[in-house]
């Protein structure tokens, strides 16, 4: 779909890859369909995005702030024979709109996530899933956290639009139908909000 450019801020996130158990990671907890579209918020080089694409044939978006990286996704996506799935943006995740996600990954900071929130909260549908690797979206409750123990004790913070902001009223018996069948079962069973280990899934 190649690259495309939109204004950017002043706001800037180190970008640190994400590890390959950690893309495993993702991979076994999310379950989208071909109607579902992922966006990688921060996608540095590509390498989750590619995966996701690849592994589930479905529509990814990325979105890179350094036109370095977002051009080593696109050679990525090249050689996995993935072009044709991922549209890459050269530019700011404060002013894309966020509309058409229906999973988002990230890996920022929590200064980052609590500045992104309100387009979260505002822009994403009911039911949208949301993987946060290490740091929380603050004001959010997450549906689990799930701990990662073979990859340097990562953290993945799952949120679910519709239930995770706190004025949210979904009653937990409802998670099932709100999501749609985008996360694995396992982690709509138990406490909500409690921790669980990937090995234990």
């Amino acid at each position: 779909m190649g690259l495309s450019a939109v204004p950017t801020s002043t706001v800037t996130v180190p970008w640190v890859p994400s590890r390959d158990e950690v893309i495993k990671a993702v991979l076994s907890i999310i379950r989208p369909s071909k109607k579902d579209i992922i966006f990688d918020i921060g996608c540095g080089d590509g390498r989750v995005a590619t995966t996701l694409a690849s592994t589930y044939g479905v529509q990814t978006i990325c979105i890179e702030l350094r036109e370095d990286l977002a051009r080593k996704a696109q050679k990525l996506a090249q050689e996995k024979g993935v072009e044709h799935l991922l549209e890459i943006v050269i530019g700011d995740m404060y002013t894309f709109s966020l509309s058409r996600a229906t999973i988002v990954y990230m890996y920022l900071l929590t200064s980052a996530n609590y500045l992104l929130r309100p387009k979260l909260d505002k822009e994403l549908q009911p039911g949208s899933i949301v993987i946060s690797l290490d740091f929380p979206v603050p004001g959010w409750r997450p549906l689990k956290v799930v701990e990662l123990p073979q990859s340097w004790q990562r953290t993945l913070y799952v949120y679910v639009k519709g239930y995770s902001e706190v004025s949210a009223d979904i009653p937990s018996s409802k998670l099932r139908e709100l999501v749609h069948g985008r996360l694995r079962e396992e982690l709509l069973e138990g406490v909500m909000g409690g921790y669980i280990k990937l090995s234990s899934l």
